[in-house]
């Protein structure tokens, strides 16, 4: 770009003694802000090549020029058109509607939104660039960086824009459906993702599939795209599949994969109690970037709608949003430290007298960990906090980088950074998700009798029947634990999240080996009509919840 430009005043000035060629000296910041002065009062119009040329355009030709990182312009060569002798590799076109006169047109910088008039537009513009990256500017996930462009940034830069309405949302919630809302919408002209599972598979290759999925690098609006999925072998289609894996693989992501990773026949990659999971500790899946897979599995359902990451310890989730060490360490508690010898250890720093057996057991713990054995002068409180601090965040640091840097990816982190507060929603405490009866029950549709005319008979069912069986359902409802309400949930819907209508149904039999059957794309539950007992019923939906994990067995 500087040698354009000194080609391009050396040209501009008529008064100008030809000199031999000479290296073009690094510009200092004296002679950048000289050159800025000169390019204002000079008439003419700078174009930066895509890349070094020697051949001089000929007539007839289109020529793309990239204007200083802010866009590119199409300029057609006419057959009369004088071209100038190869000079230096600087090609200069003649463009007589960029002419600079004395009312010159003015023209918006993309970066700072200001007007400017045209011939500055180029040099302030990438001077513009260059100060908002070295200032940390937080950028919004669709923003056009300069730069050079590719077949992949080509197609991820769309016309729309994610609104920022968010940022003045009144809670948490409906900022993150705004942001997430905006997020598809500005990118559903993108080619969708596709995933397909084999339900032939045995469980280690239907994981092995997700994991290759997630650990697929993409551009940050592919996540946002459209998400197809299907289950080969079964005739399940639409919403219902997606939903069906995103739960899938937030549930995978919490109790583990059944992948033999060398130790073990499930994967971990949290440990820890429920809402005190931290990251494993690790090497090989941290070396298989399976944190990184994390973070994108995390962001991809959150922009879907999909099940959250729930029951983490708030010191990690403050060390992975926040970044900040002090306020992660504040919220740190014993119950957070995985194991359990090294939590019996650390605890010991709470008494006030140790025994022999107990003093080596601390001094051993400080020197597997180099920190200094404590002395008689030494600060428990404290030293309890720093093996508390080193044992849940300081050895899981590269794991929560990874985990973050996933989240970057999937273009989920300026609405964390903007607003704090959906934090808690992102990644919410176990007893926060929980399903209850009442949830369910509140939001069921019951069956009408006039209003269930089935596909498989036109003849009504009894309205006895139907209040039967709707008893016999609720009943199962009001003693269901929490997780079976959420496998309940699952087979109804493709996934845990709680939405606002349940549609139930009771249908006409085929038989007495007529199981109850879900449409999870549109919510409903349909129960045939043979059931004259709680019993048989809780017995045939048992069977059906069974299978929430493996598919939909449509086959």
């Amino acid at each position: 770009m500087a040698n354009a430009l000194l080609g391009a005043l050396a040209r501009g000035n008529s008064n100008a003694t030809p000199a031999t060629p000479a290296p073009t000296p690094i510009p200092t910041a004296n002679a950048v802000s000289d050159l800025a002065s000169r390019v204002n009062n000079t008439a003419i119009t700078v174009f930066a090549l895509p890349g070094p040329t020697s051949v001089t355009p000929k007539g007839g030709k289109e020529l793309e020029f990239s204007r200083a990182g802010l866009g590119r312009k199409v300029i057609p060569v006419s057959e009369d058109s004088k071209h100038l002798e190869e000079q230096e590799d600087v090609v200069t076109i003649d463009d007589a509607e960029d002419a600079v006169g004395t009312s010159e047109e003015q023209g918006v910088c993309p970066v700072c939104q200001q007007e400017f008039p045209i011939s500055e537009l180029p040099y302030h513009g990438s001077m513009c660039a260059e100060s908002s990256f070295n200032n940390d500017t937080l950028m919004e996930p669709d923003m056009e960086i300069p730069g050079p462009s590719s077949a992949q940034s080509a197609l991820a830069r769309s016309p729309l824009r994610v609104a920022t309405d968010w940022k003045n949302a009144e809670t948490p919630i409906e900022a993150m459906k705004q942001f997430f809302d905006g997020a598809r919408e500005g990118w559903k002209h993108l080619p969708p993702l596709q995933l397909s599972l084999d339900s032939g598979d045995n469980d280690e290759e239907r994981d092995s599939t997700l994991i290759s999925f997630y650990k697929e690098s993409r551009d940050k609006s592919q996540w946002a795209a459209p998400f197809n999925c299907r289950i080969l072998g079964d005739a399940a289609v639409g919403a219902g599949v997606m939903r069906h894996i995103l739960s899938s693989s937030i549930s995978k992501l919490k109790h583990g994969f059944k992948k033999n990773m060398g130790n073990a026949a499930v994967t971990a990659l949290f440990e820890g109690q429920t809402d005190h999971l931290v990251p494993s500790l690790s090497a090989a899946l941290l070396e298989c970037d399976l944190f990184l897979m994390a973070g994108r599995m995390v962001g991809h359902s959150a922009i879907h709608g999909g099940p959250t990451l729930s029951g983490l310890s708030p010191a990690v989730i403050d060390a992975l949003t926040c970044g900040a060490k002090e306020m992660a360490t504040a919220k740190l508690c014993l119950e957070d430290c995985p194991e359990i010898d090294h939590r019996e250890t650390i605890s010991l720093l709470l008494k006030d007298e140790w025994s022999e057996e107990e003093s080596v057991q601390v001094a051993n713990l400080c020197l597997e960990w180099y920190i200094p054995r404590p002395t008689k002068d030494t600060n428990r409180l404290l030293l309890f906090q720093r093996l508390l601090s080193h044992s849940v965040l300081g050895r899981a640091n590269a794991q929560i980088k990874q985990l973050r840097k996933g989240l970057k990816e999937t273009g989920i982190w300026p609405l964390i950074t903007g607003r704090p507060d959906v934090v808690p929603h992102l990644f919410p405490k176990q007893s926060d998700v929980e399903l209850t009866p009442q949830m369910i029950i509140e939001a069921i549709k019951w069956p009408l009798a006039k209003e269930n005319d089935s596909d498989d008979s036109e003849d009504d069912i009894a309205p006895a029947t139907v209040s039967a069986i709707a008893r016999f359902f609720q009943t199962f409802v009001e003693q269901a634990s929490p997780d079976l309400l959420r496998q309940l949930l699952k087979f109804w819907t493709g996934w845990e999240v709680p939405v606002k209508s349940l549609s139930l149904q009771v249908v006409k039999s085929r038989g007495r080996h007529h199981l109850p059957t879900a449409s999870t794309c549109y919510e409903r539950l349909r129960i045939p009509d043979h059931y004259n007992s709680f019993v048989s019923l809780q017995s045939d939906l048992m069977i059906c919840l069974r299978s929430v994990e493996s598919g939909f067995g449509l086959i």
